[in-house]
C-alpha cells in the first residue's frame, strides 16, 4: 500500500488481513468487533465493540482477557499492514484496566496506532479502550510489543 492510500482503502487492507486469520487461534475473530476507522499516514486504526455482559467482569470493567484478545488481534494486524504484511510474534503484551464501563451496551471504540520500531527496532502499537460517545473516557490501554518473524 502506498502512503497515499484513502482511508476507505487502508480499512479494507486492514479487514483483509483480519480475514485471513484463524478463529480457532484468535478468539478476537469471533468477537463482534468491526475496523470503523483508519488513517495509514497516522498508521491507526478504530475499532467498535458493544460491551455485552459477558465481557463485564464483577467490578464493572471490560474483562481483562477480553480486552488483552482484542488488542492482540488489532495491533498486530495494523502492524502487519504498515509494514507491507509482515508476519510477527508477540513479545510483550500490557494491559492496564482504568475505569469501569457505565453498563452492558456500552460502545466502546478501541483506537490502536502503532508507533512504528521501539528503541530495540521492533513494532509497536498501543490500544486504548475508549468511550464511543466521550474519547476522554479511557476503559484501559494495551501497549504491545512485537519482532518480525524470518520468513
Amino acid at each position: 500500500m502506498s502512503s497515499g492510500a484513502e482511508s476507505g482503502d487502508f480499512i479494507e487492507y486492514v479487514s483483509s488481513i483480519a480475514s485471513g486469520k484463524k478463529s480457532h487461534y484468535y478468539y478476537s475473530a469471533d468477537l463482534s468487533v468491526q475496523v470503523i476507522a483508519g488513517d495509514q499516514a497516522q498508521q491507526t486504526i478504530t475499532a467498535r465493540l458493544v460491551a455485552s455482559d459477558l465481557e463485564i467482569n464483577e467490578a464493572g470493567y471490560i474483562d481483562e482477557g477480553v480486552v488483552s484478545t482484542i488488542a492482540d488481534y488489532w495491533t498486530s494486524t495494523l502492524i502487519s499492514a504498515v509494514h507491507e504484511g509482515r508476519s510477527s510474534v508477540t513479545t510483550s503484551l500490557s494491559v492496564q484496566s482504568i475505569r469501569p464501563v457505565r453498563t452492558a451496551g456500552t460502545v466502546v471504540d478501541v483506537i490502536c496506532q502503532a508507533s512504528g520500531l521501539c528503541l530495540s527496532g521492533n513494532p509497536h502499537a498501543v490500544a486504548r479502550f475508549v468511550d464511543a460517545e466521550d474519547y476522554r473516557v479511557v476503559y484501559s490501554v494495551v501497549t504491545h510489543t512485537k519482532f518480525f518473524k524470518h520468513n
